[in-house]
């Protein structure tokens, strides 16, 4: 499962409504959430969605809190220098409600959601409407194919990426690092060199250890290695058997898939490896993944698998970490077979329309736009988007590291594989599993069983 906000399964049910946007550009007013109203130059890249002056548009998303804020702040430069009015409901429960409300004809205007399926299952109701020329014009300008073919359904464009996060990343210490003389790997095997140098180094330290891992997380627990093993299948593997394993065309316990499963295995299945600062290799079944990366700064462990969003719990934990190069923490993306394939996971955000009505054609074009991209960066840091016009300078250093690693040329991105598949794989018995792996220590091939067995029979 992949994070939809700022962690990763986190299970806040909240509802927020903002209006917003009350006021054309052009006066010193203020908009409806109070912000002071952009002025005619800045303003200039918005002429082209015209003069929608006592318009409407409903927006709903899973977005709250700060997250909520920072959408605010996006929205409000478009309702400011368009002089529409613009509705913002952000909510966790977002994806039991949306279905009740498209049945009960209450739609609103334009929805953000998290999930693909989600997405399918909208479309299959009939009441989405056809993503507009220009909003299309933009997501083939700027994203990516791997992008454009996840907003496509059915060989047709049925929505626009909003934003993204980027996962396949390791977690170290530039300092520790710097001291120790270790070099950030470019390749898998230079980094399984480095995890032996580094358990070599600590011999007559058994409570440190190369990796710190945690996988415990309340009912959410098992999902950072359900990551582990969808970074693992497209780097021993490629992407079209990423694919055929993530829409159950191959079977789950694939001999593929079994074999990069035991690459991985070499890493979280060796004593001598893991888990630095919590115990044993049992250990990472009950370690909360929240906690993970504090070995990195107490100097008992070296390395942690998770995506940059764990910035946040790292900002929380203490402010005066610093995440930098040269830093008490940074992240290099997790290495390939060899240096020149790139590969990443990760997940995104998409809007869809339940209107068709100009104004909102022209508020999507916006979503699929450099102009967001911008606003939504600059209200906001920990937030990233695959959209090729945004701004880096909008970026934190940690965040450009995500966007470049998503937009760089040639890299092969692929949505979250437990995302994708049915829920009661995805977030269930793959995630039960990677538990059992540790607590139980169950060998790759019982675990790629067990996950094998418990897929619903009527889904391919």
């Amino acid at each position: 499962m992949r994070r939809t906000t700022l962690m990763k399964g986190l299970a806040l049910v909240v509802s927020s409504a903002t209006l917003f946007g009350m006021a054309g550009c052009g006066s010193g007013n203020s908009s409806g959430d109070g912000s002071k109203k952009a002025d005619s130059a800045s303003c200039t890249a918005y002429k082209k969605y015209g003069d929608l002056s006592g318009k409407k548009i409903s927006t709903y998303t899973p977005w709250i809190d700060q997250e909520g804020d920072a959408t605010v702040k996006a929205f409000n430069e478009f309702a400011n220098c368009t002089g529409a009015k613009v509705e913002h409901e952000g909510s966790r429960d977002m994806a039991a409600q949306l279905p009740v409300r498209v049945k009960a004809g209450s739609a609103p205007d334009v929805a953000i959601m998290p999930q693909l399926g989600m997405i399918k299952n909208m479309v299959a109701t009939g009441k989405v409407k056809d993503v507009p020329a220009k909003a299309a014009a933009n997501v083939k300008k700027y994203y990516s194919k791997d992008w454009q073919d996840y907003s496509t359904l059915d060989g047709k464009l049925v929505s626009i990426p909003v934003d993204a996060n980027a996962k396949s990343f390791i977690w170290y210490s530039p300092k520790a690092f710097k001291e120790k003389g270790y070099k950030v790997p470019t390749t898998w095997d230079e980094m399984m060199d480095l995890t032996k140098k580094i358990a070599d180094d600590n011999k007559g330290d058994a409570s440190v250890k190369p990796w710190s891992v945690g996988l415990e997380g309340g009912a959410d627990s098992g999902w950072p290695g359900t990551d582990w093993l969808e970074d693992a299948v497209l780097r021993f593997t490629d992407a079209d058997t990423y694919n055929k394993w993530v829409d159950h065309t191959i079977p789950f316990n694939d001999p593929k898939i079994l074999a990069a499963f035991k690459e991985i295995g070499k890493i979280l299945k060796d004593p001598a490896y893991v888990n630095g600062g919590f115990g044993d290799i049992q250990s990472i079944a009950s370690t909360a993944w929240q906690d993970a990366g504090t070995p990195l700064v107490d100097g008992k462990g070296y390395l942690m698998h998770m995506a940059l969003f764990y910035q946040s719990n790292y900002q929380t934990a203490n402010p005066d970490i610093k995440i930098a190069k040269d830093g008490d923490v940074w992240a290099f993306p997790m290495p390939s077979k060899d240096a020149q394939h790139k590969s990443m996971i990760g997940g995104g955000d998409f809007a869809i329309a339940f209107s068709d009505k100009p104004e909102v054609q022209k508020f999507e074009e916006f979503l699929s736009s450099p102009e967001y991209a911008n606003a939504r960066a600059k209200a906001m840091t920990g937030w990233i988007t695959a959209n090729t016009g945004l701004d880096e300078k909008n970026l934190k250093p940690i965040d450009k590291l995500a966007y470049e690693s998503l937009t760089a040329e040639g890299t092969t991105f692929r949505f979250d594989a437990s995302d994708m598949m049915p829920a009661e794989v995805g977030t269930g018995s793959f995630w039960k599993q990677m538990i059992a792996y540790f607590a139980q220590n169950k060998s790759e091939q019982q675990v790629l069983d067990a996950v094998e067995e418990s897929w619903p029979s009527d889904v391919k």
